[in-house]
């Protein structure tokens, strides 16, 4: 029997546990973050805009994740190029670092 998986995250018809799933979504958040907006040809509006200041990354990322339930920046801290952004998936903190010059 081959295994099978759909977009919501099941695996043999059975839910993966949030915590699988969440560490799953982070990659995908990373690359989201680290595109700048309008690089991606079949979907102009994927990725942020550039940002220098963990301001300006706050908000931009926000609007990047706008369309994902249940996924939000929480904060975000500069330390030279990297950012690193405190994200909430469906009420749990993660981190995701981002090394994005502008």
């Amino acid at each position: 029997m081959t295994e099978k998986s759909d977009s919501i995250g099941c695996v043999n018809d059975e839910m993966l546990p949030k915590e699988t799933e969440q560490e799953t979504l982070l990659p995908s958040i990373a690359m989201l973050l680290k595109t700048e907006r309008g690089s991606f040809y079949p979907d102009k509006n994927y990725g942020t805009q550039a940002f220098s200041t963990a301001d300006y990354a706050f908000a931009f990322a926000n609007q990047a994740l706008h369309g994902i339930g249940g996924v939000y920046i929480k904060s975000v801290e500069q330390k030279q190029n990297v950012f690193e952004f405190t994200v909430i998936i469906n009420d749990s903190e993660r981190e995701v670092s981002v090394d994005r010059c502008v």
